[in-house]
C-alpha cells in the first residue's frame, strides 16, 4: 500500500500539469515525529541551544504545541545561527545552523517538495536529491566520456550562488506545482527567517542558508527553473 507521499509522487509524475492545491495538512504529528527519529543527533544547535535528545525529552508535548502553531498559522521559524566554516583554500564559506524544532519544520516541508517535485528532474541532476551523490555524478561522467567522443569538460559554480537566492523565483518555482498557501506560507518564513550572526540580527532578503535541510530550494530545481 502505497504512504500518502508515494500517492501524491505518483500523481505527479502521471499528471505533470497537476497543480497540488491542499497538500500542507501532510505535516501532521505523525510525520513529525518520523522526522525526529531521522534526525541525526550531536548537531550543533540554534540560537535556542535545544538538542534532539533535549527536545525529545518532552517530545508529545513539543509536537503537539507545534502542530497547534502551525494550524493557527503562527509558526514562525527562529533566525539561523551563522557561522564561518574553513575552506581547503584558506577561505571560508558560511553556514546557516537552525534551531532543532526548525529542522523538523524544514524536513517535513523538503519530504512534500520532494514528492511533487522529484519525478520530473533530469536523470543527469545528481545534487541535492535522495540516493544520489558526487560518486554517482563521477561514474555517470566516466561512462559518457567512455561512450562517447568528448572535447570539452566544463567545471563551473555559481559564486556566491547560496546567499543570492531570489526568493520572488524561489516562491514562484514552488508554486509552479504547489499552491497551496500553508505550504507556499511556510517556504516564505523559512526564507526570511533572519540570521544572527556575531551576535546580530541581520534579515535576509536574498538567499537561502547553506545548512538548510529544505534543499529543494537549493540546485538542481530552482536552477532549472530560473534558466528555463
Amino acid at each position: 500500500m502505497l504512504t500518502k507521499l508515494e500517492r501524491i509522487s505518483q500523481l505527479s509524475k502521471e499528471n505533470p500539469e497537476m497543480v497540488f492545491t491542499s497538500i500542507g495538512h501532510l505535516i501532521d504529528k505523525e510525520m513529525l515525529m518520523e522526522c525526529h527519529n531521522k534526525m541525526e543527533k550531536d548537531k550543533a544547535v540554534g540560537i535556542d541551544g535545544v538538542t534532539k535528545e533535549e527536545y525529545g525529552n518532552n517530545l508529545d508535548e513539543n509536537l503537539d504545541r507545534l502542530i497547534a502553531s502551525l494550524k493557527k498559522k503562527s509558526y514562525r521559524p527562529q533566525p539561523a545561527k551563522r557561522v564561518e566554516i574553513p575552506k581547503g583554500n584558506g577561505k571560508t564559506r558560511p553556514l546557516s545552523i537552525y534551531c532543532y524544532e526548525d529542522k523538523l519544520v524544514q524536513e517535513a516541508l523538503r519530504r512534500i517538495l520532494e514528492a511533487v517535485f522529484e519525478p520530473h528532474f533530469y536523470e543527469e541532476m545528481m545534487g541535492f536529491r535522495n540516493g544520489r551523490s558526487c560518486h554517482m555524478a563521477l561514474r555517470k561522467l566516466n561512462s559518457m566520456i567512455e561512450k562517447q567522443k568528448t572535447n570539452y569538460i566544463l567545471d563551473a559554480d555559481i559564486k556566491g550562488f547560496f546567499d543570492h537566492i531570489d526568493h520572488r523565483w524561489a516562491v514562484k518555482f514552488v508554486e509552479s506545482r504547489i499552491k497551496d498557501p500553508n505550504v507556499i506560507r511556510l517556504v516564505r518564513r523559512m526564507l526570511k527567517s533572519g540570521i544572527i550572526k556575531d551576535f546580530q540580527y541581520e534579515e535576509t532578503e536574498e538567499g537561502s542558508g547553506q545548512g538548510s535541510l529544505c534543499g529543494y530550494l537549493h540546485k538542481p530545481p530552482y536552477v532549472e527553473f530560473c534558466v528555463m
